[in-house]
């Protein structure tokens, strides 16, 4: 059994051999390309599977419709792919569907999809969710469908095991004429294309049959003649009109202005007969989909992608470009997979990589790594001399200097330090030499020639006059540790030692002239990296980064609490872009250089950092602390990792500026769930809840897309990014509304929101006519009530009139007393008005007022420590000082609010230019009354004052427990300058500033930054 087993392979075989030989017998010109092996290594691959969603395992067909949403075809129904969730449609999702298998899709111009099943017909489901099937009994040639089309009439075409049949735009079948002169009535459909000229050519899998329908009519074409009788499959124009032909055993045929090219795809290691589907990217490359893998015919060099190169399968169902240049594969066997131009491009390696250097002088990236170093050139790793020289070392670092010297140092008894000349010869320093330990981490060659080499046990110094090595440790100038970090040489030639857990250590001919750690305002005593950026010293620590200021000898600390998300950081680097990289245990993150220089300055508090992840190209288990990334001649940063190295190139990974798409997939009113189509969403009156699903169409870094809505009519603003694809909505009133949802992608772009329109309709007794038939009846009872009020009234009016004047004499007594009390809460005019005219609003606009805030330094802290009658009392006879001030020079009062006091002057409605100046007395007089406080209480209470002069409105709030108050954005300046003012220091804006200037003097101006007006320049006096 066994024997027969193997004849029948070797006849297999034989017979794929001679059919291989016949055919490249007919024409000895056939095109063997070159092959290039990095093509598919640019990409970022993701697989789905069962496991993510997908009934089966075969995928058969695919296509991206009008929407941006990804379809597959497969044996256990038809999949909707929106990036994120995989949604079944078949008989067992929901029963109108009717069928199970999905053999063939096609989106046509009304963005209606068709679906050709495995012998159960045809569906067709229209834009609107209406599902139409259709099966031999309504026209179809045969249940089995091969292939469906559009022609330029709008007529869909099926392609089914047994004919040809068509719909027209009435949904009428009808046969094309000419298949029964060539007696091919029932052909046997393998594909059906389309061409630039509006034909139809129809492909049969047979030898020597392909079929296009032109001026009304089939013909056989004949325009192969390189290969004999050949079976095609795939058919294909692409967009320089060349006609491109699949036939077995993978050949591919280009036919234009009647020359034609041969080209040989096959795999030479797997057994591919059949090109299934040719297609053209959006770079002009040429797909080819076998039952061998993916072969791509790209700058005259053939790439292939199979299993032996990380394909799941071999048998390549189809293949498609979508909308963002994202790449879809569908396998026979093995799922789907999309190919994307991730930002990074990740190199595998047996072994954590500690470090990369660019070497130009070789022509090669070194790469240290813990089983020795590696030579990578851009596409493969290579040997050499060196490699095999530190072959199973664990190599810490690795750096190429100036003058061409490679420096490699290594945890090894053997090989700890290694110079590499520039002509490749090597040299090798170890303990026999004077070295203080075998375990050297970093080292580097200074401007005067010595060697430094940084060991967990010291630092040594090979010095350039005679080869004589020092070993500083604690004894002798590393006061607090021997282990070295990082070595680095500034432009001073002075040396930076970093060490774990002692800080940094200057050091200046050889000697330790400074040290530097937490007590100095060091971030941190660990010492990951140190290097120039820019214009100062950047120092990468276990507890944040540090960035030294040379002129004021001084540290600037990043952290967590600033935007980074991690204190632990193991090294920055800024490319050409001005991009800040940074690794640290959560991985690999970026900010913007400039914002960190912003922040460094004090203009903004906080930094706008982005992760990485898989979606982004980084596949990888993360990095380590001791990992040393380099920036290459070409801009491109590299990246060690504990499982290889990524590279990132800012010339290939531009920011996304496509903004993802949003569609609305369903809603569900209280537990009814409804497919959306774009028709207004009408709740009824007792409905309680509403959810609204929707997705964002885009398949680059999917899974960040973050979503942001508004309900009008319930919500006046849009609410935060959320990852979230569901809004709920409870209790609704009734009324018209618009639901709005706008996407994000992970670069930060937004679109247009999608608008949805939605309707809650009325109880009845929510309706008008309800009310007024309501109304009448009441209006119809209260006047015969009324009549026989009117009656009863005439008894009781004397009684009233009497009653009316006694109560007019205590009014008018009250009225005084009310009089007495509104002057003590309002202006003297304002009060005037209001007690005139209750009802009128009082609203009054100043063009030049100023504004006064202060408020007690730590009063929360100092109350924490009184009693809440003591810090009532102490409340009190503050706020009575700063009263009788205000009372006595002419300023009004406007409110206090807790601790903090708010005056103000110039309220009239003609500018008052001498308002700026009587706030200033004012506010020197109320520092003064704080001083004498403290001097009569023994306290240290200390106050902010911030001042600022423009326009305003002011008016009172309220009918009960009224206040009167001002608004604008002089009152919020001022409150700003009072919040970032200095205790017993004034803050003025720089209006108060011009308007006060001659009078006072002023310190130099600042600038800080408020909300809503940007930097603004402010002086203390």
């Amino acid at each position: 059994m066994e024997i027969s087993k193997k004849l029948m392979r070797l006849m297999d075989v034989a017979v794929l051999v001679f059919l291989s030989a016949l055919s490249f017998s007919q024409e000895s010109n056939v095109i063997r390309g070159k092959t290039d092996s990095s093509f598919f290594s640019d990409f970022v691959h993701r697989v789905y599977n069962t496991s993510d969603g997908l009934p089966g395992m075969t995928i058969v067909s695919l296509i991206q419709d009008k929407k941006g949403y990804i379809w597959l075809g497969s044996y256990d129904g038809l999949v909707r792919f929106d990036g994120v969730e995989f949604s079944v449609f078949s008989r067992y999702t929901d029963s109108k569907y009717g069928f199970n298998s999905a053999r063939t899709i096609f989106s046509d111009s009304h963005e209606n999809i068709w679906v050709g099943h495995n012998g159960e017909g045809l569906t067709c489901i229209r834009h609107d969710g209406a599902v139409i099937k259709y099966e031999k009994n309504d026209g179809l040639a045969d249940n089995k469908i091969g292939a469906i089309c559009e022609d330029r009439e709008g007529n869909i075409w099926i392609g089914t095991s047994m004919g040809i049949s068509c719909i027209n735009a009435d949904g009428e079948f009808f046969t094309p004429p000419g298949l029964s002169e060539l007696g091919m009535e029932h052909v046997t459909v393998a594909r059906l294309f389309v061409d630039l000229d509006g034909r139809v050519w129809v492909s049969t899998g047979s030898e020597d049959c392909i079929l296009v329908f032109e001026n009304g009519t089939f013909r056989k074409f004949d325009g192969i003649t390189k290969i004999k009788n050949p079976t095609v499959r795939g058919i294909y124009q692409d967009r320089s009109g060349a006609y491109w032909f699949g036939a077995d055993p993978h050949l591919a045929i280009r036919i234009k202005d009647g020359e034609e090219t041969v080209f040989d795809i096959g795999h030479e290691h797997t057994n591919g007969t059949a090109i299934d589907s040719i297609s053209e990217d959006s770079a002009g490359n040429i797909w080819f989909s076998t039952d061998g893998g993916l072969t791509v015919l790209h700058d005259g060099l053939f790439s292939y992608y199979d299993k032996l190169n990380g394909a799941p399968d071999n048998g390549v169902n189809g293949f498609l470009e979508d909308s963002e240049g994202n790449f879809w594969i569908s396998y026979n066997r093995g799922g789907v997979e999309k190919l994307s131009n991730g930002k990074f491009r990740t190199v595998r390696n047996d072994a954590p990589v500690n470090a990369i250097c660019g070497d130009s002088f070789r022509g090669i990236v070194w790469i240290a790594t813990d089983n020795g170093l590696r030579a990578y050139n851009g596409k493969d790793f290579v040997d050499n001399e060196i490699t095999e020289f530190c072959k199973g070392a664990r190599i810490r670092h690795v750096e190429v200097i100036p003058d061409g010297e490679l420096l490699i140092s290594s945890y090894s008894d053997t090989i700890p330090q290694i110079r590499v000349s520039k002509d490749n010869e090597i040299t090798v320093w170890t303990k026999d030499d004077g070295f203080s330990d075998i375990k050297s981490r970093v080292s580097i060659k200074t401007q005067n020639g010595d060697y430094y080499a940084g060991t967990t046990l010291g630092l040594n110094i090979l010095c350039h006059e005679d080869g004589k090595i020092i070993t500083v440790r604690k004894e002798n100038g590393l006061s607090s540790n021997d282990y070295i970090m990082w070595l680095y040489e500034d432009s001073e030639g002075q040396v930076w030692v970093g060490t774990n857990g002692g800080g940094v250590y200057i050091m200046k001919d050889r000697k330790v002239i400074r040290h530097y750690g937490t007590d100095e305002g060091l971030s941190g005593n660990v010492i990951f990296k140190i290097r120039t950026i820019g214009t100062h010293i950047w120092i990468a620590t276990g507890t944040g980064i540090s960035m030294y200021n040379k002129e004021s000898d001084s540290f600037i600390n990043f952290n967590s609490s600033m935007g980074l998300g991690t204190d632990s950081v193991f090294q920055i680097l800024v490319d050409h872009t001005n991009t800040a990289w940074m690794t640290t245990n959560k991985g690999i993150f970026s900010a913007d250089f400039a914002e960190m220089l912003e922040v460094a300055n004090g203009y903004k508090s906080r930094i706008s950092v982005k992760y990485y992840g898989n979606s982004d190209g980084l596949i990888t288990n993360g990095v380590t602390s001791v990992s040393s990334g380099s920036i290459d001649v070409y801009g491109r940063v590299w990246f060690p990792l504990v499982d290889g190295f990524a590279i990132y190139d800012p010339a290939k990974s531009g920011r996304n500026t496509i903004p993802p798409k949003v569609e609305i997939q369903n809603y569900v009113i209280d537990n009814e769930v409804h497919d959306y189509h774009g028709e207004t969403i009408v709740i009824p009156a007792g409905a309680k809840r509403l959810f609204i699903k929707y997705t964002a169409l885009s398949f680059i870094s999917s899974e960040s897309i973050r979503f942001s809505n508004m309900l009008s009519g319930f919500e006046d603003k849009f609410s935060m990014w959320m990852p979230s694809r569901v809004s709920t909505y409870t209790n609704l009133k009734y009324g018209n509304y618009e639901f709005k949802v706008k996407a994000e992608n992970s670069d930060g772009v937004s679109g247009e929101p999608k608008v949805v329109q939605i309707v809650k309709e009325p109880y009845l007794w929510e309706l008008w006519w309800f009310w007024a038939a309501c109304g009448g009846a009441v209006i119809l009872l209260i006047s015969l009530a009324i009549i026989h009020k009117i009656r009863n009234m005439r008894r009781y009016q004397i009684e009233l009139e009497q009653k009316v004047e006694e109560r007019t004499r205590e009014l008018k007594l009250a009225n005084e007393k009310a009089e007495n009390l509104l002057l003590n809460i309002l202006p003297e005019q304002i009060a005037e008005e209001l007690t005139e005219h209750p009802d009128r609003t009082i609203a009054k606009s100043y063009p030049n007022a100023t504004v006064l805030f202060t408020d007690i330094v730590g009063f929360t802290k100092l109350s924490g420590k009184m009693t809440a009658r003591n810090v009532v009392a102490m409340l009190n006879l503050m706020v009575s000082r700063f009263d009788e001030r205000a009372k006595q020079m002419g300023i009004e009062k406007i409110k206090t609010i807790g601790d903090a006091y708010m005056a103000a002057t110039g309220l009239t409605e003609t500018a008052d230019k001498t308002s700026a100046k009587k706030m200033i007395f004012f506010a020197k007089g109320l520092i003064s009354d704080v001083e004498k406080f403290n001097a009569k209480y023994k306290t240290n209470v200390k106050i902010r004052v911030g001042i600022n002069t423009g326009e305003l409105v002011a008016g009172v709030i309220g009918k009960s427990k009224f206040i009167y108050d001002i608004w604008g954005d002089t009152v919020n300046v001022a409150s700003r300058m009072e919040s970032t003012g200095e205790p017993m220091r004034i803050h003025v804006s720089e209006n108060t500033y011009m308007q006060t200037a001659a009078a006072f003097p002023y310190g130099s101006a600042i600038e800080i930054e408020v909300k809503g007006k940007g930097l603004m320049r402010t002086f203390f006096l």
